[in-house]
């Protein structure tokens, strides 16, 4: 099944889930069929360590990769965009819950897209999968 991502968010979807191998073919395709920048990096730890530092490996990544520049309204944006992602994936965890995250960052100049996917457990027992998404404009 061949799937054709058009819209920022989709980009920032299958990028979060990609396996590794995945990966490094999606962002070759992104070079070269689109002018996105993409960055991608994973997040671990208690949830409470998680949230101290989520945004700031976002940030850190998003520079790095190049997906945006050392302005402060792009990195504004990040924020912004790597919070209302935090809040999604980290609803209803109990803060001594572990996570595993994989966090893709999409921008076409104009919005930043962050969506991360991986898998939470207080328990081995209840480990599962989880999901955050947020969209800011630049």
């Amino acid at each position: 099944m061949d799937i054709h991502p058009n819209r920022l968010g989709k980009y920032a979807i299958l990028a979060a889930i990609s396996s590794r191998e995945e990966e490094d073919e999606f962002k070759a395709y992104i070079a070269e069929k689109t002018r996105l920048k993409i960055g991608v990096t994973f997040v671990s730890g208690i949830q409470s360590e998680v949230t101290k530092s989520f945004v700031r490996s976002l940030v850190t990544c998003a520079l790095h990769s190049h997906v945006v520049h050392h302005q402060h309204n792009e990195i504004h944006a990040v924020i912004h965009a790597g919070l209302e992602c935090l809040k999604g994936v980290t609803s209803d965890v109990a803060a001594e819950s572990s996570l595993k995250l994989k966090v893709a960052i999409v921008s076409d100049g104009r919005w930043i897209v962050i969506a991360a996917h991986g898998e939470s457990a207080f328990h081995p027992e209840t480990n599962h999968e989880r999901m955050g998404f947020g969209v800011m404009h630049i």
